[in-house]
């Protein structure tokens, strides 16, 4: 298991290049199986397109990366969609541009410009993620202590998930490895070992990744 970066959720942008529509459909995929399906989804969604290029990057205990230019020049489309991604380093990310013919020919540099630009502009529009391996921790809080946790975890940004209310309060907190017994120790002490914690499981939670 390892940090990565990727895309925030499914979705899609749309611009005009000289007459042609271009559309990034972009997915979320954990596999090469996943990549597939995705990509065979917007073909048939977008069947009356001129062209639906495609690039993924998926993590299978080794890194696959696959793309094609759906019969445009070679070199024009796949490529510089896997490169937009590899050059954000992107994993388990699938792109599908979509192609609608306008009438004007753009030339070699012109679809290697336009099939970049639309996959770089969907990315940035959609946003990214770093799915972080965090350790999760169940606590239990007394009652008259939750207000005050509430807002030390705001200010400490630590996220409060599955609250539950019962003879006290229950919730789970996911931490970074790196600092997360640090973090523990620091709660410990603020609330004088009156909230007690308990340690889980690992697993990847999702953390926005500011872009300019």
């Amino acid at each position: 298991m390892q940090n990565y970066k990727t895309i925030a959720k499914t979705g899609s942008h749309e611009k005009v290049i000289k007459k042609s529509r271009f559309i990034a459909h972009i997915a979320q995929t954990f596999s090469e199986d996943e990549a597939k399906a995705f990509i065979q989804k917007i073909r048939e969604q977008e069947s009356g397109a001129t062209h639906n290029c495609t690039a993924f990057i998926v993590m299978e205990n080794v890194k696959i990366e696959r793309m094609s230019d759906d019969g445009e020049p070679s070199g024009t489309a796949g490529s510089p969609i896997l490169n937009v991604l590899q050059q954000q380093d992107l994993l388990n990310v699938t792109v599908v541009v979509t192609r609608y013919f306008g009438g004007i020919k753009l030339g070699a540099g012109g679809l290697i410009r336009a099939y970049s630009s639309t996959t770089a502009e969907a990315v940035k529009e959609i946003g990214l993620v770093e799915n972080r391996i965090q350790q999760g921790y169940e606590l239990a809080i007394p009652y008259h202590m939750f207000d005050k946790f509430d807002n030390y975890a705001q200010k400490e940004k630590i996220n409060l998930e599955d609250k539950q209310f019962s003879t006290d309060v229950k919730c789970q907190i996911f931490l970074d490895l790196d600092s997360a017994k640090q973090t523990v120790q620091n709660i410990k002490d603020f609330f004088q070992n009156q909230i007690t914690l308990k340690e889980t499981e690992k697993t990847y939670k999702q953390v926005p990744i500011e872009t300019n």
